[in-house]
């Protein structure tokens, strides 16, 4: 594995609490991000557009609200995914919060693949050079894990913010749906798509997740059980394609901290649902409901007009019931209030090459072969994240049950903590 250096940048709390301390304006903050991103991102590629002169603006309007001083995210810059709007309501709450949007960060044509890469422009990974930041929101990964950003919004319909997040060494959660609010596009690809942040380290994200919830659902404030344990399944959802050693080791050390914390945790192999046809349905079916609705970009990348057009032939089959008895076989294996560890992702992140260029089949293969641990919870709902295991410093992935995000964002912090943190 590489040497892996954190971000130079401060965090989200720690610009939070300097501008509502008064020791730093909004205008600063915002400027010095624009800064990072104008000496940084010319190698990076992570950002589709750069919106100084309204950032700015926003920035000086934040600084005269005179309630500045009560927001959770008082004057931190952050970036949008290149395919959620500025109305969305995701946006709206961080920015109810303080936080200030500076640009919209790339994503493959129609948030399809896990790379980021468009005709004439190659997403990179700052922390892992020569390859791909994974996607679809991996130029929101890339301009976080480059110090550009504290944080990223982001979605995942397919592992679209924990692959990235784990390809850069961050920390997200895919929640629950309807946990977090709006839509992604037109039917969230069928239910399995959901909005999300891409965040520094997991303290960050603790926040980021209770101010873009709040007032919204009280699952991340929920009262922590009295007792949680963990399972540990090293086994792929997708058969042939398992986790190499160190990311194996990686969810064993996360599982190990758990139970040196006195925590019950057993191995087991979770009932992963043998029929692929449901989420491959959803997955293709929402791409072909873009392309519909979106209407014929001036390019259509090969890739994708495959992609389409098994959606097109899949759509009719995206039955609740198939989700509904996979869930349940899910929610019997993870009872009460488990957690589920797994490798984050099976090897290291592809090449950062042009594989909008390659064929459907190339993208396919090799989207099962890194990331075959992620896409499964989008179809059953379960809250899933990505954490750094500190000891081996890979990324691992939790999940825990429907709206039992404070019981995963807890397990999270004792995996990032070594184990050590306070309920």
């Amino acid at each position: 594995m590489d040497d892996i250096q954190p971000p130079t940048q401060p965090t989200v709390r720690e610009i939070a609490a300097r501008v509502r301390a008064g020791e730093m304006t909004p205008e600063e903050s915002v400027r010095a991000a624009l800064d990072r991103i104008a000496a940084t991102d010319g190698a990076v590629n992570a950002f589709a557009e750069v919106w100084a002169d309204r950032a700015i603006s926003d920035a000086r309007e934040l600084g005269k609200n005179p309630g500045l001083d009560g927001m959770g995210l008082a004057g931190v810059p952050f970036a949008l995914k290149e395919n959620t709007e500025r109305d969305n309501p995701i946006v709206k709450r961080l920015e109810e919060a303080g936080a200030i949007p500076v640009g919209a960060t790339a994503n493959p044509q129609f948030c399809t693949w896990g790379t980021t890469d468009i005709p004439g422009r190659i997403t990179r990974n700052p922390v892992r050079p020569g390859r791909t930041p994974g996607g679809s929101s991996g130029g929101a990964a890339a301009a976080v894990a480059a110090g550009m950003v504290p944080f990223a919004q982001g979605n995942d319909g397919m592992g679209s913010l924990r692959i990235p997040a784990a390809a850069c060494n961050l920390s997200t959660i895919k929640a629950t749906p309807g946990i977090v609010p709006g839509h992604v596009g037109g039917n969230d690809w069928y239910g399995m798509a959901v909005q999300g942040v891409i965040a520094q380290d997991n303290d960050d994200l603790t926040l980021l997740m209770k101010e873009i919830t709040r007032g919204h659902v009280d699952a991340v404030d929920a009262p922590l059980p009295r007792r949680f344990g963990a399972v540990l399944d090293l086994s792929s959802p997708v058969a042939g394609f398992g986790a190499k050693p160190e990311w194996q080791e990686a969810a064993r050390q996360a599982a190990k901290t758990l139970a040196d914390a006195d925590l019950p945790v057993r191995e087991a192999k979770a009932p992963y649902p043998l029929n692929p046809l449901p989420m491959l349905a959803r997955w293709s079916a929402g791409v072909a409901d873009s392309l519909r609705d979106e209407g014929l970009p001036d390019h259509l990348e090969w890739r994708n007009r495959v992609h389409a057009r098994i959606g097109r032939s899949l759509r009719w089959s995206i039955s609740d019931r198939q989700v509904i008895r996979a869930r349940s076989k899910m929610e019997k294996f993870l009872e009460g209030d488990n957690v589920l560890i797994t490798p984050a992702l099976a090897t290291e992140p592809p090449s950062d090459g042009p594989w909008n260029s390659r064929p459907w089949s190339a993208n396919m293969l090799t989207n099962m072969r890194y990331a075959p641990y992620v896409s499964v919870w989008n179809l059953l709902g379960f809250p899933a994240g990505v954490v750094v295991e500190p000891v081996t410093g890979v990324p691992v992935q939790v999940v825990a049950r429907m709206t039992q995000e404070r019981v995963l964002l807890t397990a999270m912090d004792r995996i990032a903590a070594g184990g050590v943190v306070g309920a």
